[in-house]
């Protein structure tokens, strides 16, 4: 199944969710994170009647998902207005992912900054490519950093400052991975895929509400955050 901005299809009690922005960047719009809520909720609701085992969301080449377009959101009429829009979006994002029931796993074949890396940290486990660089960044870029993303950062790891400060620095998968904020890294993009499905067969786990749940108490803020928010997608 297809929209403008994703993409996806079931495979062996596996899904497969691919971002398809023609830029290359993959950048969020309001247009983008409406589709891509309005997807992963249909992947719920077919896991309803159909249970997956897991959910794994690539892009197609380029980043991973570079978040907010800066160039574009300083020509708008209120950037500070479009910038809380956009993490609004995404909080709606996140809170799909929270209670998707059956496994997540972001294999993020490229680069990913500000809210593109909150999408990748949505998921229970994250593989990077060693050499792609990962970034928040919103502040320096004038950008208030909305407490549902503070709150998954936070959660995510304990090295959250090295994203978030005012010279926050890009940071490459090989940091990442020593630093705990991916479970697993490799040199190109295929093998980043080979290394999430290696997640994917390795995960126990049968009951996916029950993981659902247990994923809501583990990251308590995090959903407290979306939920409060009462998000539905137009």
């Amino acid at each position: 199944m297809s929209s403008s901005f994703c993409e996806w299809e079931k495979t062996n009690g596996i899904v497969h969710l691919k971002l398809t922005g023609a830029d290359g960047h993959h950048y969020l719009t309001d247009e983008g994170l409406k589709e891509l809520c309005s997807e992963l909720a249909k992947i719920r609701e077919d896991a309803a009647s159909e249970p997956c085992r897991a959910l794994i969301t690539t892009s197609s080449p380029g980043s991973f998902c570079d978040g907010i377009d800066y160039d574009d959101l300083k020509r708008s009429m209120n950037p500070a207005e479009q910038a809380k829009a956009l993490s609004d979006g995404m909080a709606a994002v996140i809170k799909e992912l929270l209670e998707m029931p059956m496994l997540t796993v972001c294999a993020a074949t490229g680069d990913a900054a500000s809210l593109g890396l909150a999408l990748a940290l949505a998921h229970d486990d994250l593989v990077i490519l060693s050499d792609a660089s990962y970034r928040l960044g919103m502040v320096e870029d004038g950008v208030a950093v909305q407490p549902h993303i503070a709150s998954l950062v936070r959660e995510k790891t304990d090295r959250w400052y090295t994203l978030t400060t005012l010279k926050s620095r890009w940071r490459s998968g090989n940091w990442m991975r020593k630093w705990y904020f991916a479970d697993c890294e490799a040199g190109t993009p295929d093998g980043v895929l080979v290394e999430a499905k290696k997640l994917v067969e390795e995960w126990a786990g049968s009951d996916g509400e029950v993981h659902a749940d247990m994923r809501k108490q583990l990251y308590r803020e995090s959903w407290n955050a979306v939920s409060v928010l009462q998000l539905v997608p137009e």
